[in-house]
């Protein structure tokens, strides 16, 4: 059976007032233990607003509890606080550059390095074919099995490609395999047809595999199923003395799994407070050409 809005309700008001064994979420939907267990893993990945924890798991007595997950304090140490504050006063990505987080994270839960970008024939600051060195992430999305939170600008990602393949290939085939995508954008009026290339996964898979809400953030980044969170960010010369005179890409990835909790909770108290992508669009496309005065 599909899950409604009117179980989901539901199920988060019965879990908001304290928590709940899987079994008593059943009784109380009237459905059997499995059902409910589904209804509320699908929550879970969905809002985030739910968490659960199974205690003796392995044997015949294990207990799986659901709980409210309080997002008005996602950070449990003055340092999480202190980013935390940084990247929501944030709005231009050079606002925030992941090294913040970086240099916190343990030397053998992390990896970064850095490319030089060369400057295109135009002689700009740097290529507007530069692909961001997507080739690495490719096999974290294709070997996604749950989940993909994505932080960008805009919907113009999905034309970076490697080996003729692109990464919006990359997403349809993840959403095929079932893999749910959550992304955080900017909705605006010049993205409005990438946007609308994204959301057509769900039509072509009859049923919403790929959630987009609109979010002006500093984060460029992908979360890979609670397992690795990926950064990147273009650092571009001011032409100041003793400065290296290069745009360089700098790309990192945090394997520690507190430090990607903690990014994974940070998104969805964004995601939740976010407007979604159709309302954003149907605002925007209220809009219309200006004729001058009659």
């Amino acid at each position: 059976m599909v899950l409604d809005n009117k179980s989901i309700d539901k199920i988060k008001a019965f879990v908001y007032a304290k928590p709940r064994a899987i079994n008593e979420i059943a009784q109380m939907l009237n459905k059997n233990w499995r059902t409910a267990d589904r209804y509320v893993d699908e929550i879970k990945k969905r809002t985030g607003h739910i968490q659960t924890k199974t205690f003796r798991e392995g044997s015949r007595g294990a207990l799986k509890i659901a709980y409210w997950n309080n997002l008005e304090k996602i950070y449990s140490t003055d340092i999480q606080e202190k980013l935390f504050k940084q990247i929501e006063k944030g709005i231009d990505k050079q606002d925030f550059s992941p090294i913040e987080i970086f240099q916190y994270v343990d030397a053998d839960k992390r990896d970064g390095y850095f490319e030089e970008i060369k400057p295109d024939k135009k002689n700009k600051k740097y290529n507007e074919d530069y692909q961001y060195n997507v080739e690495t992430l490719f096999p974290l999305i294709d070997n996604a099995k749950e989940e993909i939170l994505i932080f960008i600008g805009t919907s113009s990602w999905i034309h970076l490609n490697y080996k003729d393949r692109t990464l919006f290939d990359a997403i349809l085939t993840a959403a095929k395999r079932g893999v749910l995508i959550q992304i955080l954008t900017n909705v605006n009026l010049l993205d409005k047809e990438n946007l609308r290339k994204v959301m057509s996964i769900n039509t072509t898979l009859g049923k919403e595999q790929v959630m987009i809400r609109h979010e002006i953030t500093p984060l460029r980044a992908y979360i890979i199923d609670k397992t690795v969170a990926k950064f990147s960010e273009i650092k571009v010369p001011k032409s100041k003395p003793g400065e290296l005179q290069k745009t360089l890409g700098v790309y990192y990835a945090f394997y520690d799994e507190d430090w990607v909790e903690w990014i994974r909770q940070m998104f969805w108290k964004k995601f939740q407070l976010a407007v979604p992508a159709k309302s954003r669009l149907d605002a925007l496309e209220s809009l219309h050409a200006y004729k001058g005065l009659k």
